[in-house]
């Protein structure tokens, strides 16, 4: 269904019968009761921390060891769902570097592969492609060289492929 579809389609909706297709969404699909629930009520430092607490999970155990492979595809999720719900530029770039700092501190302290520095450099793309469309490249410059620096002992040329993957101006 397109968007000018369901836009007919809510159109054509009584109060009731609207009120009704809303409640039904809300108890039927879990990603809209989440979104909902933020938009009514935006508590935007739990979901900081929900997310934080999250992503942690995909990379160690509760007690801290590392999980035998990182799961960079159910953090790709989470890192867009965060994007999704929490509007504010900075919210996100700080996120963003939250979790390369995390994974720039797994890959120094465990043995990884090539496949695990590909989508760490992948992070590092997004982060900087995000910073240069916010306008937030200059607060964050400090930031991101920081997050460099962590990767010059981490192997595999990485160092070499961020710097290939990041927008010049972190250069």
């Amino acid at each position: 269904m397109s968007k000018a579809q369901l836009k007919k389609y809510i159109q054509e909706l009584d109060r009731e019968h609207l009120e009704e297709f809303v409640l039904d969404i809300y108890s039927d699909v879990k990603p809209a009761k989440e979104y909902l629930d933020f938009f009514l009520n935006p508590d935007v430092n739990k979901v900081v921390e929900k997310t934080q607490r999250t992503i942690y999970s995909k990379v160690y155990r509760p007690n801290g060891e590392p999980l035998g492979r990182v799961k960079f595809s159910k953090i790709n999720d989470i890192m867009k769902d965060f994007t999704n719900k929490v509007r504010d530029p900075y919210m996100v770039a700080d996120m963003m570097v939250y979790l390369l700092t995390l994974l720039c501190e797994f890959g120094l302290r465990y043995s990884h592969g090539e496949a695990f520095v590909r989508s760490l450099v992948a992070n590092f793309g997004r982060l900087s492609k995000w910073l240069v469309s916010s306008g937030l490249e200059n607060e964050y410059k400090d930031k991101m060289n920081s997050l460099i620096d962590k990767t010059h002992s981490i192997g595999w040329g990485c160092t070499d492929w961020v710097y290939s993957s990041i927008d010049p101006c972190f250069e």
